[in-house]
């Protein structure tokens, strides 16, 4: 299967190399990062030095008598020493099936075994640079993500507990949005600008770059749910912005417990059994012509289930219109032009509606559906407050 569909050999070629070089790129960023970490503890102005006039004046010295100086060679020795001791880098982990949005990655580990580190290259040239959190040391976060788009805008996810930060231009850049996840979905904190508004004098407009950075972290996310044990979630805020911004208001993207998802959205369990059901009901994968044409079955069995319940709230496969002037705030027929079909959504009478986003295959929710989904919601559903979006695949 070629790496890019519709794309010529020579470009996939082209597009691998970039990949590549992105992928050394990030690694070479992290190792960078660890240098000056240890020149920073070794460090120390007030370190005595020996005198000069005397051999190895001038150098570093540790002050105790007869003790032997570090000359530049042992420095660099030394340090080069710990670097390599701090972390174990893994083997490059590549997906050769050509079908997730992530084509490469790397994890660091500390000589404990906990995660520090991991490198992330997307295959549309994005990347994600996450650092974890010692356990046990105290932090000011507990993981912290830098994505990096294609076109060089760039993002960090701070998250402390279940506190996120959102930052502008990397971990020391501007502060544009702080929410913590509560039993309700994210709760803004009302003394920060929120990411959300207008362009900006010399660069795109910042709620796009942060919208696009924050739905690529949550895809990469929602490819780790099995293996991490924990759910992806997507928050927005429906904010006061007219309805039709362009803009979204984004408040949350992060890994929770499957009951704290349980707790801002209730039918998450349901639905992840009823999943499970439609794939027992429909046969094997291999009675199946293409995955595609599995997806299809899974979603018609489910829907089938959800609508048979007749419950208004609780609703699968209907399409709505995009677009906030055309037509009247209710759905649209099935596969209309211009309008966009949502699997599965609960919507609660506290405002909260919880969109589910059924899976069947390798690939995940785009950025750009993810985005198109919230805004959709917030334009046709009455009296909403939240968006909360999820990826549900089956469990086997």
């Amino acid at each position: 299967m070629p790496i890019l569909p519709h794309h010529s050999s020579h470009d996939g070629a082209r597009w691998h190399e970039i990949v590549l070089l992105r992928r050394r790129l990030v690694s070479l960023k992290a190792q960078t990062r660890l240098l000056r970490h240890e020149l920073a503890r070794k460090y120390n102005p007030d370190q005595p030095r020996v005198p000069a006039g005397n051999a190895g004046g001038g150098q570093w010295t540790s002050g105790g008598g007869g003790d032997p100086t570090l000359t530049g060679t042992d420095w660099i020795g030394d340090l080069g020493t710990a670097l390599s001791s701090a972390l174990s880098f893994g083997d490059v982990v590549a997906d050769t099936s050509g079908e997730e949005s992530w084509a490469f990655y790397q994890d660091a580990t500390r000589p404990d075994g906990s995660l520090a580190e991991r490198a992330v290259v997307n295959r549309d040239g994005s990347t994600i640079q996450s650092e974890f959190a010692e356990p046990g040391k105290p932090s000011d976060w507990d993981e912290r993500h830098t994505v990096t788009l294609p076109e060089g805008g760039k993002t960090t996810f701070e998250t402390a507990d279940r506190t996120q930060t959102i930052r502008e231009g990397g971990p020391d850049g501007e502060i544009v949005s702080r929410s913590t996840w509560t039993e309700r979905g994210p709760e803004r904190e009302a003394t920060v600008q929120e990411a959300r508004n207008p362009s900006r004098p010399n660069g795109p407009a910042l709620a796009e770059t942060t919208i696009n950075s924050a739905l690529t972290l949550f895809n990469w996310l929602s490819a780790r749910n099995k293996l991490d044990g924990l759910q992806a979630v997507a928050g927005f805020n429906a904010g006061d912005y007219a309805p039709s911004a362009d803009a979204i208001d984004l408040s949350f993207v992060g890994q929770l417990r499957e009951d704290e998802v349980d707790r801002a959205c209730p039918r998450f369990p349901e639905v992840r059994s009823r999943t499970d059901a439609a794939v027992d009901a429909v046969g094997p994968r291999s009675d199946y012509r293409s995955p595609a044409e599995f997806g299809t079955a899974v979603h018609t069995n489910l829907k089938s289930q959800v609508e048979n319940l007749g419950d208004p709230s609780f609703r699968a496969e209907r399409s709505y219109l995009k677009s906030y002037y055309e037509g009247p705030r209710d759905e649209a027929p099935y596969g209309s032009p211009n309008s966009l079909r949502i699997d599965v959504y609960e919507q609660r009478n506290n405002g909260i509606v919880c969109v589910y986003d059924i899976k069947t295959g390798k690939a995940g929710l785009s950025p750009a559906r993810a985005a198109e989904i919230a805004g959709t919601v917030y334009k046709r559903f009455l009296g909403v407050r939240r968006i909360i979006v999820t990826e549900v695949r089956p469990r086997r």
